[in-house]
């Protein structure tokens, strides 16, 4: 999705050459954005956005994205939002090492759709079974900024939406019923999947694809929250072994020890209160 100049009201940035990512480390859009820039040999600037310190609610980066999301990707002054948009934008301009199979590109759109639906789930998943809630107590909503930017020159609806979330979030956490449904959801689209790789290398056949990295980029997140992928999808769990052999992948979802310390410590807790993934697959 691209923007129009008279949306950005960060100035500033119309003026930028060359490629910039605004992500943020831990950011799951923003890891598979950066997997896909290190593929094609995009030479791209890193600007981190804190999200932690709510950054992306500042008047800076909201005069770049009403959305207060990340990553966003600044090509030569045009701004792109959106990590799905962005993979294709930077598909239809950069043709070496391609990541769209010849006659795929509406297959790979729709993919990438269902896929982008399954985000409210993996949120869900994310903050009910991985996250400790003190960690976001306080920070989740910071106040609008003053100079709000728009969506092709209206205020933007989804920002709107993206807020309550974090509203209610704070308020009550992730509630049972709604992490319940995000995990059947995501256990028929990974049985789905596992159906496919079977017989295949990657998801698509024989060629890596856009759709690996956004899955990889999943796979890794409900593993980190002791979803059990191995035992339930096995053929998912080697296509993903095999992609995080390569430190193009890995890299980019490194934890550090301290995170990895934290998120263990919440992992045994919620088991000794059987409250862990593998306790709510038990109910299902």
């Amino acid at each position: 999705m691209k923007l129009l100049s008279s949306d950005i009201k960060t100035k500033e940035i119309l003026d930028w050459k060359g490629t910039h990512l605004l992500n943020y480390q831990f950011s799951a859009c923003s890891m598979k954005t950066r997997i896909y820039l290190n593929l094609k040999k995009i030479p791209f600037t890193s600007h981190q956005i804190n999200l932690s310190a709510g950054e992306n609610f500042s008047e800076w980066f909201q005069g770049i994205n009403p959305r207060s999301l990340v990553p966003v990707l600044i090509h030569n002054g045009e701004v792109h939002i959106e990590s799905n948009d962005i993979l294709q934008y930077l598909e239809g301009r950069y043709k070496e090492v391609s990541l769209i199979p010849e006659n795929m590109e509406e297959e790979i759109k729709d993919l990438l759709k269902f896929e982008d639906d399954l985000h409210v789930d993996i949120r869900n998943i994310t903050f009910k079974f991985l996250v400790p809630r003190f960690l976001n107590k306080g920070k989740s909503v910071q106040p609008k900024a003053k100079n709000k930017a728009t969506l092709n020159g209206e205020l933007d609806f989804m920002d709107d939406v993206n807020r309550n979330f974090w509203e209610q979030y704070e308020k009550h956490g992730i509630k049972d019923k709604d992490a319940s449904r995000s995990l059947i959801n995501f256990r028929t689209a990974l049985e789905d999947l596992n159906d496919q790789l079977e017989h295949n290398q990657y998801i698509l056949g024989s060629e890596l694809s856009l759709v690996d990295i956004a899955w990889f980029i999943y796979t890794t997140r409900i593993q980190h929250a002791n979803y059990p992928l191995k035992r339930l999808h096995p053929s998912v769990f080697g296509w993903y072994e095999r992609l995080y052999a390569n430190n193009l992948f890995r890299k980019e979802v490194k934890r550090p020890l301290i995170m990895q310390f934290v998120l263990y410590v919440h992992s045994l807790i919620l088991r000794l209160k059987r409250r862990s993934i593998e306790d709510f697959l038990l109910d299902q």
